[in-house]
Order: C-alpha cells, then structure tokens, then sequence
C-alpha cells in the first residue's frame, strides 16, 4: 500500500512532522539519505517553548526529551568584545534548553515506528510525470510515486524545491570555520573555566565568535568572517593541516588582533576543521502558488542564517502548522495552501530579522550595534515567549 505522504529528509523538521503524522493516524513514509548511525551534523540546538517544545508535545516525545534538556546555565549567553571585556550577559530564566542533534533525533524517533522510516535512501531527483504525479528517483535508480504529498524537508539542498520554485537560496557573504576542544584537550579545563555551559559570543573588528559546550563536554567554537562561500579553494589554507589552519587564524586581518584569550583558544583546538557558509531563501520570492501533491517546510522553504536562534524552531513549527492543516482539512491541496499561507509570513520575519542581526554581529564596531538593538523596542533577537 503506498503512503499518503512521503517525507523527504529525516532531520528535526521530518521526524517532528512524522511524529505528528503519526498521531493522527496518517499513513506516511520517511526518506532519509543518511544511515541510523551517522550522527547528524552540527551543534547543540535550543528548543523554544513557544514553538519547538509545542511540536514536541504534539508529537508524544515532550517527556523523553525533557531526559536529554540541558537548561539553566546552558541557556545564559555571555557576551563579549574583541579584546575580551564582558558587556551583557542575557538568556538567565528563559525556557529554552539546549540539546545536542543525535540526543533530538533519539527523541524523535521513541515516538515514530520503525518501519515508517527509509535509512539511507537518498532521493536523487524529484520531477512530475505526464498525469501530475511526483516522481521520487532514488540514488540506487529505484522510484517511488503515487503520493497524495511529497513534503521536502530535506535542507537547503532540497531535492524537491525546484517543484514549487525555481529560486534558490542566497549567500550571506559570511562563512564560519568550525574548531574543537574536546575533555582529553589539556586546554578544556581553562576553557571550561572560560566558556562555562552557556554559549560564549566574541564579536568586534568585523568578526564573530560562537562558543559552546556541547552534552558530551566538548566545545564547539565557530569562527565567523566575510568572505567567499567556497572557501578555502583559492588556496588560502589546507584545512587538514592543523597548525596551518591555527596560524591562519591568528593573521591579523583575522583574528590576530583579538585579545590573548581567543589567541590561546585557536592554539589549543583541534580539528577536524570544517566550513560553514551561510545562505538565506530570499524573502522576497518566499510566496510562491501552492503547487498539486507537493510542499516544502524547514530549510527546503526558508533557510536561514542562525542569528536569531529560530531556525529549528521556526522549521518545527511550521511542520505543526502543516500538520494540523492536514487533521483538518484532510491531505488536500487546501491543507497545503493554508499550510503555506501561515508559513510564508512568519519565515519570512525570521529571515528578515536574522540577516539584519547578522549585519549588527559582523559590524566593524560591534558589539555597539547589537546592544543598542537588544535595548530597543524593535529587538532583533526575541525571547518573550520563552520565559
């Protein structure tokens, strides 16, 4: 018997939207490209309570969650200038706990059978045949079709977002280079000391810094600068030559200039060292006619960069919205175009607010920027849903 909805992508945005399905006594199926013991990519996530931990909720894994939920310490953000000196502290009392991606995924699926997920099974293209119909081709040559939806959730890269748009994400022009200290780093007790369990921000001389201890102990540190999205391809740097990277890091159009601290950080990390370059959907193009048996939620729809802390939760809550659109109006083409209809207004001011906060991050005077923003009525950043 074929599904009534294949999930394309099995990251938090398609397993909240299986659970959900789930619940409701769906019939659905989860594509996804990676094998169950590939851990996901990517640092600790903070789940919001007005809109991640909802989805949680209504997916039946709230309580299991809650066992992996680092909150308290965790959630206070302290921030800091470029040559070290502490300016605010924010995030003490918000309920929004942080919890590392596998942790998630683990959550997820307690609620979700397993024969209702494909482990990998990447989904190579995606096209429509002469009757309307969505086509899914697999990497092994394999295809599948006959669903009442297709719901791409899988990332920026989608595979099915060329069904409904022909735009694509845009480069933000600010990439990150991601370092690590893990508990076996003779460094780690200092930085522990440093860090602390909440997120550490550095910003100041156009750059950025982002500090976190992830449920194992290790710290994740990413580096932010303007520059080109493939870095490092002109030759700048072999990134599987640490001591390079390290001395890289420490020019002075870098992060040379920032105080000995951050020195002593990028001489202690470790690898292995990796790229990450920002992309945001255009929000202008983000309004786009619903098309028949197919949709889009998470990065598929609204990439964002992360300045604002929604992505996840601004993914998740639209797979509610969808969801629920499906309880009530059936999967129809109307449950879609509702779905999208809410969807679009509300990634569209997460992306807006995200791009405009990560000017004020990688402004030359910053933090200055930021903190007369954060004690405006017009805050980029929000967090009054989650006290």
């Amino acid at each position: 018997m074929i599904p009534d909805i294949a999930i394309v992508g099995g990251g938090p945005c398609g397993l909240a939207l299986a659970g959900m399905l789930e619940r409701q006594g769906i019939n659905y199926i989860v594509y996804e490209r990676s094998a169950e013991v590939t851990p996901p990519r990517g640092g600790c996530l903070d789940i919001h309570r007005s809109s991640g931990q909802i989805v949680l909720k209504e997916a039946g894994c709230f309580e299991e969650f809650k066992k992996y939920a680092r909150g308290g310490y965790a959630t206070i953000h302290s921030l800091l200038d470029h040559k070290g000196n502490k300016v605010t502290e924010f995030g003490e009392g918000r309920d929004s706990p942080e919890i590392d991606r596998a942790q998630l995924r683990r959550v997820m699926l307690s609620s979700i059978p397993r024969e209702r997920i494909r482990w990998s099974t990447p989904v190579k293209s995606s096209s429509r045949n002469e009757q309307g119909d969505v086509i899914l081709e697999f990497e092994d040559g394999t295809t599948a079709s006959g669903f009442k939806l297709v719901v791409g959730t899988d990332g920026m890269r989608s595979k099915i977002r060329h069904l409904v748009t022909q735009v694509e994400p845009k480069y933000s022009d600010i990439l990150f280079l991601t370092l690590f200290v893990r508990p076996c780093n003779p460094y780690h007790t200092a930085l522990e000391q440093l860090a602390g369990q909440g997120p550490m921000v550095v910003c100041g001389k156009g750059k950025k810094i982002w500090i976190q201890r992830q449920g194992d102990g290790h710290y994740r540190m990413d580096f932010g600068w303007k520059g080109p999205a493939d870095f490092p391809s002109a030759g700048e740097v072999n990134l599987s030559d640490e001591d390079a990277v390290r001395n890289f890091l420490l020019r002075e159009e870098y992060f040379g200039g920032h105080t000995e601290v951050v020195h002593d950080i990028i001489r202690n990390s470790t690898g292995p060292f990796r790229t990450w370059p920002l992309y945001y959907f255009p929000v202008e193009h983000l309004n786009w006619p619903t098309s028949p048996g197919v949709t889009l939620v998470g990065d598929a729809a609204h990439v964002t960069t992360p300045f604002v802390g929604d992505g996840v939760n601004c993914a998740m809550r639209n797979a509610w919205v969808l969801a629920r659109k499906i309880q009530d109006l059936g999967v129809t083409q109307e449950a879609v175009a509702a779905y999208e209809k809410e969807m679009f207004p509300y990634a569209q001011d997460v992306i807006a607010r995200s791009v405009a906060a990560g000017e004020l991050f990688f402004a030359s005077d910053s933090p200055k920027g930021l903190l007369e923003n954060m004690a405006s009525p017009n805050r980029l950043i929000r967090d009054e849903g989650d006290y």
